[in-house]
């Protein structure tokens, strides 16, 4: 039988090597976790904004054939601040009485975001979604005061 020096052991350095194994182990799914809460986050603060920046565009437009120009570029340049695109974005305006623009009138516009989730597997598409999906709402008030277009 082998006999050790007193002071040396047969099992120097595992403990680093594990320690280290078991702390990529267990950080690389938390840090994925953590970005895809960020992305859907983000998601949500982009509809947000999108749907309250389309609302403005469109109550502040000075004709309706204008209107919904101003709302669909206002909500694009948002998403795209955000790393969205509009293709992945619903909108959809409408208004208590026609016509839409005229004084006191509320424009209420509604969207969807689709947010993709980060390295869902292509075989795990079946049983999980690919995607998480955010809404949003806002009512805008058409200025009182204003002349109708």
């Amino acid at each position: 039988m082998l006999r050790l020096p007193p002071g040396q052991d047969r099992e120097r350095g595992g403990v680093l090597v594990e320690t280290a194994f078991l702390l990529v182990l267990l950080t690389a799914p938390v840090l994925l976790l953590v970005g895809t809460v960020a992305r859907v986050q983000a998601g949500a603060y982009a509809v947000t904004a999108a749907v309250r920046e389309a609302g403005r565009g469109y109550a502040t437009a000075d004709s309706p054939d204008d209107a919904g120009l101003r709302a669909e570029t206002a909500a694009g340049v948002v998403l795209a601040s955000h790393g969205f695109g509009l293709e992945d974005a619903t909108l959809t305006v409408g208004c208590d009485t026609r016509p839409c623009l005229s004084p006191g009138n509320q424009v209420s516009v509604q969207g969807e975001l689709r947010v993709p989730l980060l390295l869902v597997p292509d075989f795990a598409r079946d049983v999980l979604p690919g995607h998480v999906t955010v809404t949003a709402s806002h009512l805008e008030v058409v200025d009182e005061y204003r002349s109708l277009p």
